[in-house]
């Protein structure tokens, strides 16, 4: 073979492989290119945070922004820039919304909206409204979404000693009752404090009853619960719990034993 053909083999191979290699650059390039447009979309769009359950009271930390792909963009969706997620804070989840799932305004109902206290309950439970004490309302103690328990004080003739002085009692007749309300504001999101007149509490049917008898008995007080508080081991406890006024003061003096007795008829006679 004569030397100038093979130099022209030589340069003609070199010159395939420097194609080659150009060429699958390129297409490696133009594939990372595509790659990040896909995985990286332009809209973030507000999603749950977690698992928000029917009736849960929203908070800013139950929603984030996420980013959402161009072709599966609702109108309805909130999106980062355009809306505000502050305006879904404090409102109500209708049903149940799972993790990452799109929230929109037919999901919750905002407060001021029909239907917004009876979308706060639980199924099956009521709202009664309880007077705040002087305490309570000068101080802000207790606020919407806290837990509280309910003390009732008021005043008793022992049934041993008619016409003696009445004594005080205060008992504790219900515990672990969640506030959805302070007049009329349904959440405060700043903590701040909340001056109104009367407590808006969840109960159940038979407790609605009890709280309605104990406010023309006495005097009731709503005590504010931990947060971190054990319910299942200090309901049970609490619950029934009462203190005299003697217990209080070593100044009064009274014997609040009631004597039982057990009154036997025999032969027309009778013998205690």
């Amino acid at each position: 073979m004569r030397p100038r053909v093979v130099v022209l083999a030589i340069l003609a191979l070199v010159l395939a492989l420097v194609t080659s290699h150009y060429v699958r650059r390129s297409l490696d390039q133009s594939r990372h290119r595509g790659a990040v447009v896909q995985v990286t979309p332009r809209n973030q769009v507000m999603v749950a945070a977690h698992d928000l359950a029917s009736g849960t009271l929203i908070t800013a930390a139950d929603l984030r922004w996420q980013s959402w792909p161009d072709g599966t963009l609702d109108k309805a969706y909130a999106l980062q820039g355009r809306d505000d997620m502050q305006t879904f804070a404090g409102a109500v989840v209708r049903q149940h919304i799972a993790t990452g799932m799109p929230i929109t305004a037919g999901m919750v109902i905002k407060p001021g909206e029909r239907g917004f206290l009876a979308a706060v309950l639980a199924p099956g439970m009521r709202a009664i409204s309880v007077p705040l004490t002087m305490l309570s309302d000068d101080s802000g103690l207790v606020l919407p979404g806290d837990h509280v328990d309910l003390i009732l004080l008021h005043s008793v003739t022992l049934p041993n000693a008619p016409g003696s002085t009445p004594r005080l009692i205060a008992e504790t007749i219900d515990t672990d009752l969640r506030v959805v309300a302070i007049d009329e504001n349904i959440n405060d999101q700043d903590k701040k404090v909340l001056s109104g007149k009367t407590a808006t509490l969840e109960v159940t049917p038979k407790q609605a009853e009890r709280v309605e008898v104990a406010e023309r008995i006495g005097n009731l007080s709503m005590i504010l619960r931990s947060a971190g508080a054990p319910l299942d081991a200090t309901m049970a406890a609490v619950r029934g719990s009462h203190t005299w006024d003697s217990d209080v003061s070593r100044f009064i003096q009274h014997d609040i034993r009631v004597q039982d007795t057990v009154t036997i008829l025999r032969g027309g006679t009778s013998n205690r």
